[in-house]
């Protein structure tokens, strides 16, 4: 007898999931999900049947005790099975690129990180390491914003060269700078001005923009890493005989991205010259404005800084 294809099994696996998560109920989860589900239980033997769907049961359980230990709360209010493209985006309500989220059942609860949706997976996935931070260049961060720093800096840099006989170069006029604690004083306060005044522009900007879309500069342009959203688990169906049990993994261990993915962005202005992002009460990072070296005769920079 040739052997059951795996992903026979599979889908019944997947689908029974959320059928005990719907509470037993096929209107829930969908038409299209029990037509499925008869035409693999007829690909399969009955004990090939039987066999995932315990296993089903017992992952139910476990995904809904990690759910319940992790802050979603009250009742579930959606269940999808999420193998046709576009699915997830119908559910959720914004762009969801299911290659590179292997959610098998999508879990909507009436409360909870992520606006109450949490995804099941199936499949085997790999973890991710931890966050490094960019330091993307004021050119980089005009482009992207589509803001004029860059140029504003060069505008007051001529303003304060021409006020104060400076020297055009740089290095000159570092040195010329340091030798006259008068005018450094000056300089100072015109850097210190400069840096709060960049900081309230790029601050203005990034208020201006949506979730979605602040999300997204944050971890295009700032953090080397990918949020999954919505966020899911990796739960595992044990045993070949009753009692089946089931194994809970969060493949995405990182107290940043998971905020990121879960909670709303807050934008506050950090000291003099930084934005610190937050997501729900997780600080995240600082975008901070600096000097390469001495006020008014260096470049100006940006880096991304560790907010503790």
């Amino acid at each position: 007898m040739a052997k059951t294809a795996n992903t026979v099994l599979s889908d019944i696996n997947e689908i029974m999931t959320g059928y005990f998560l719907a509470g037993k109920d096929w209107k829930m989860i969908g038409n299209e999900a029990k037509a499925q589900y008869n035409m693999r239980a007829k690909q399969a033997t009955a004990d090939e049947v039987a066999d995932a769907t315990a296993k089903a049961e017992a992952m139910a359980k476990e995904f809904l005790k990690w759910a319940k230990a992790n802050k979603y709360n009250g009742r579930i209010t959606g269940v999808w099975w999420t193998a046709r493209p576009g699915s997830m985006k119908a559910a959720v309500g914004y762009e969801v690129d299911q290659r590179k989220n292997p959610t098998d059942i999508l879990v909507k609860f009436s409360s909870g990180p992520a606006d109450g949706f949490l995804g099941l997976s199936a499949k085997a996935t790999q973890g991710q390491g931890d966050i490094g931070f960019k330091n993307p260049g004021v050119g980089t961060v005009d482009k992207a914003l589509r803001l004029s720093l860059a140029e504003e800096y060069s505008k007051k840099l001529q303003e304060t060269i021409k006020a104060f006989s400076l020297p055009e170069g740089a290095n000159e006029r570092k040195a010329y700078i340091r030798a006259n604690p008068g005018v450094k004083e000056k300089t100072e306060q015109i850097g210190i001005d400069l840096l709060q005044q960049m900081r309230d522009i790029m601050l203005a900007k990034l208020s201006s923009m949506s979730q979605e879309e602040l999300l997204k500069y944050i971890l295009a342009d700032w953090m080397d890493a990918e949020v999954i959203k919505p966020p899911y688990i990796k739960v595992t169906g044990m045993g070949s005989k009753p009692p089946y049990t089931a194994a809970v993994m969060d493949p995405v261990k990182n107290d940043k991205l998971d905020a990121l993915a879960s909670y709303e962005i807050v934008l506050e202005k950090v000291g003099n010259e930084s934005i610190g992002i937050c997501a729900g009460k997780k600080r995240i990072m600082k975008m901070r404005f600096k000097f390469e070296s001495e006020k008014m005769a260096s470049s100006l920079k940006m880096s991304g800084d560790p907010w503790k």
